[in-house]
């Protein structure tokens, strides 16, 4: 009786655990050996999947690329009420990391700090998520030259917040939320929004995660 052959580690499993690694380690960590070891395999199978380690590395940019998204995708036709609900989904779903980890994005910033390629992607993300935020609060009322400083204000105090390792339970984030958007949007810019809003009939089309 011929015995069964033990199935090949998937290319996802090497790619979700390099992600581990890179989050828990640092690049450095990310080597075929030591995945290997993580996995319970030989590294042997690491080549079933990968021509070599940089190919490895180029599928876990791709990954934090497709999942980890800062914003949701912003409809430039919104009305400044929708834009204030697209905001405080924005903000909902950052405190509670939906679609966005901030772990993994913090490890691949910090992996760009010596490594090209993924300086690169982190230019490149960050400058779509500063548009997408500049977008934002013109659709709000804000001239774009004030705008993009708001935009700068907004995302790099952010950043901060996750570079900085501040702790805080989600309930306590969500109180503070409100306090944030005020100051980071502009109270009377926020209260015209909500006020357009509330003034017309028209079904919203951004609703409030809850």
């Amino acid at each position: 009786m011929k015995q069964a052959r033990t199935p090949k580690t998937p290319v996802s499993a090497w790619i979700d655990e390099a992600r581990a690694a890179l989050i828990e380690e640092g690049i450095g960590g990310v080597k075929v050996d030591r995945l290997a070891a993580r996995l319970g395999v030989t590294r042997g199978g690491f080549y079933h999947n990968f021509e070599d380690r940089e190919a490895l590395l180029a599928a876990l940019l791709d990954l934090w690329k497709e999942s980890c998204r800062f914003l949701p995708p912003l409809d430039p036709n919104l009305s400044a009420g929708e834009a204030v609900a697209w905001i405080e989904m924005a903000a909902t779903r950052m405190i509670e990391e939906r679609e966005y980890d901030s772990r993994f994005d913090m490890a691949v910033r910090e992996w760009a700090r010596s490594d090209e390629r993924a300086a690169a992607a982190v230019k490149a993300s960050d400058e779509d998520r500063l548009a997408t935020l500049r977008q934002f609060f013109e659709l709000l009322g804000h001239e774009p030259a004030e705008a993009a400083i708001r935009a700068n204000t907004f995302y790099f105090h952010q950043i901060g917040y996750y570079a900085i390792g501040i702790k805080g339970t989600n309930a306590e984030r969500m109180e503070a939320a409100g306090t944030y958007l005020k100051i980071l949007c502009g109270q009377r810019a926020l209260e015209a929004a909500r006020a357009g809003a509330k003034s017309t009939s028209q079904e919203p089309r951004v609703r409030l995660i809850a």
